[in-house]
């Protein structure tokens, strides 16, 4: 069992003390899992800095004192619209994220009142190109997302930002090798969908009595796991689904197992946080790749599955030369789904510069896999 991510979230990331403390809890918290069995892929640190005005310098150095902790992942939060900073945030952040090497963020695109910007639709779907075309083949999007109705405390990166009373920790766990061990040789969906219940409730609760433990000991509160299967590399969400589908990902009934891995997550009996639904990210799964290559699915698929499924469209490589408007087009779409639907959906998006459609992406990182690029 493998345990993607801790996230300690701080309320003042620049902070010494908060920083200091955070990142020992999170070293705490990894030694404590792995002495119990438990392989800690990352620790992680999210904050929420732009309500108030920052300069692009003081960013910088807190990414400096963040890598002399040895902290490998920080997220600064994600830029609400209607706020008094927005504009400035909006204008800085490209610059964030292509200068910085461990920084992450998005924008949120809703607002409270249900509404989406065109704006800054627009404006968030220009920081896209401007990353794409400024960071190695576009890589740099892999640290920024736009987010729609998303909650705060999500341990999963880009959409965690920090939100509450005082510092807290969640946890994300893999998972996606549960999925397949409850859906190989299940004889029907059903079957399958409870026998992943029960394995998922009982990894969950050690998981949890521990993370009470460390919540108790440190005064630390803990906001609970967030039970979506996160695929990494040959760990593929597609296959497993595969087990319990009459073809291949992307054909006749996906939908329908799609919708009852959702459904199931969000019934399982532990305290949950963040997505807690279905994760497609195409280019961190080698199944999704290899179906998308083969032209089993699209975007307007993917699209659909997010109807019912946890993020939306994650990490999907999009020809470089797509513009900033077909870019706002795509966010559109999925803003419309979340508020029609009152959802969490997000939305990360990889132009690859000097590709085509069904040009093949050539990422060296140990966080992607590769696959050819989605027509839009």
């Amino acid at each position: 069992m493998k345990i993607r991510t801790i996230t300690t979230g701080i309320p003042l990331p620049f902070s010494p003390y908060q920083l200091q403390r955070a990142a020992k809890f999170n070293a705490a918290c990894q030694t404590c899992f792995e002495a119990n069995g438990y392989e800690v892929q990352t620790t992680r640190i999210s904050s929420q800095i732009w309500d108030e005005t920052r300069d692009v310098e003081t960013i910088f150095n807190l990414e400096s004192d963040a890598q002399a902790l040895g902290i490998d992942f920080l997220n600064l939060g994600t830029i609400l619209p209607e706020k008094r900073y927005t504009e400035t945030h909006l204008a800085h952040v490209a610059d964030v994220i292509v200068q910085s090497e461990i920084l992450f963020a998005t924008v949120t695109l809703t607002t409270q009142s249900g509404n989406v910007i065109p704006e800054i639709t627009e404006r968030t779907a220009d920081i896209i190109r401007q990353i794409a075309h400024q960071t190695d083949a576009g890589y740099g999007n892999l640290r920024f997302a736009a987010l729609m109705n998303c909650p705060p405390n999500t341990p999963f990166f880009p959409a965690a930002y920090w939100h509450d009373t005082r510092t807290n920790f969640g946890i994300g766990w893999q998972a996606a090798d549960l999925v397949q061990h409850a859906f190989t040789d299940a004889p029907s969906l059903e079957v399958g969908l409870q026998n992943l219940k029960t394995v998922m409730e009982a990894e969950g609760q050690k998981i949890v009595a521990l993370a009470e433990t460390l919540a108790q000991e440190w005064g630390i509160k803990f906001v609970g796991i967030d039970v979506s299967p996160a695929p990494m590399g040959d760990e593929s969400i597609a296959y497993a689904m595969e087990q319990q589908l009459p073809g291949y990902f992307g054909e006749r009934g996906t939908l329908t197992v799609a919708a009852g891995l959702t459904r199931t997550l969000r019934s399982l009996d532990l305290p949950l946080c963040g997505y807690s639904g279905l994760m497609l990210p195409v280019l961190e799964d080698v199944g999704l790749g290899q179906r998308s290559e083969a032209g089993y699915f699209n975007l307007d698929s993917l699209l659909l599955y997010s109807s019912v499924c946890g993020t939306g469209l994650d990490t999907i490589p999009i020809p470089g030369n797509a513009s900033t408007s077909q870019i706002a087009a795509i966010l559109a779409d999925v803003a419309a789904l979340s508020t029609q639907l009152s959802k969490p959906l997000s939305v990360r998006l990889f132009p690859v510069p000097g590709c085509n459609a069904d040009c093949l992406t050539e990422f060296d990182s140990p966080y992607l896999t590769n696959t050819t690029v989605m027509q839009i």
